[in-house]
């Protein structure tokens, strides 16, 4: 997957179309249809993955942050 992080948005546009012809030909327009709403269901449960674990971290950043705060604070003392 690391190649998907290097390539430009223009090259990534042209794979996902490419992509989707492929996928397409040959297929009826209600195959395309289901093979097209599982494919945008199956990325939509992996950006709300996405954003539950960007949430989680940022929550774990605060807290290590809280934390060092405590520790200064009680180095003060």
């Amino acid at each position: 997957m690391s190649c998907l992080n290097t390539i430009s948005p223009t090259q990534l546009a042209v794979l996902s179309t490419s992509i989707a012809i492929v996928i397409s030909k040959d297929k009826s327009p209600e195959e395309i249809n289901v093979l097209g709403n599982l494919i945008a269901s199956i990325g939509a449960t992996m950006l709300s993955i996405a954003a539950q674990k960007e949430a989680l971290k940022s929550i774990q950043d605060k807290k290590d942050q809280i934390h060092d705060l405590k520790k200064e604070l009680n180095g003060l003392k």
